[in-house]
């Protein structure tokens, strides 16, 4: 396995977001018109994808939230590749790019049936800002 920083535009980035696009629309179900699909709105930086042999198999981002507050992006490791720690080493590598800009702290929203993910957050030092409903929004002190 290997993780590669590459361009928001790449190809490759883009269709690994749409296909966590299409398992979040699965996922959620009818709370679906609640989840916003990628576009170039979200003003991502970085992005990190994992790769195991040629084939992409998860991926990460990072944008600028304010002048000293990162937030973590798009975080998605297809499902047959899950439980392999491979989340944990992305999520490091925005953290170590996190404090290289300067930022004190990471943000990152997620929902609380994500329960892995909220997980995964919590044993990573990130703790809970914001809760509504089930929307949740945690943060890191780095």
């Amino acid at each position: 396995m290997k993780i590669t920083l590459l361009d928001v535009i790449s190809e490759e980035v883009i269709k690994l977001f749409s296909e966590q696009d299409d398992y979040m629309m699965d996922f959620l179900g009818a709370d679906g018109v609640y989840y916003t699909r990628y576009s170039k709105n979200e003003k991502i930086k970085r992005v990190w994808l994992a790769y195991f042999g040629e084939l992409p198999i998860g991926c990460v981002a990072y944008r600028k939230k304010s002048s000293d507050v990162g937030e973590v992006k798009r975080m998605f490791i297809k499902q047959e590749y899950r439980g392999r720690g491979i989340s944990k080493l992305m999520l490091n590598m925005v953290e170590q790019y996190a404090k290289q800009c300067g930022d004190h702290k990471l943000h990152l929203s997620t929902r609380i049936t994500l329960e892995p993910a909220i997980t995964l957050y919590r044993h990573s030092g990130f703790f809970e800002t914001f809760r509504d409903g089930l929307y949740v929004e945690m943060e890191k002190k780095l």
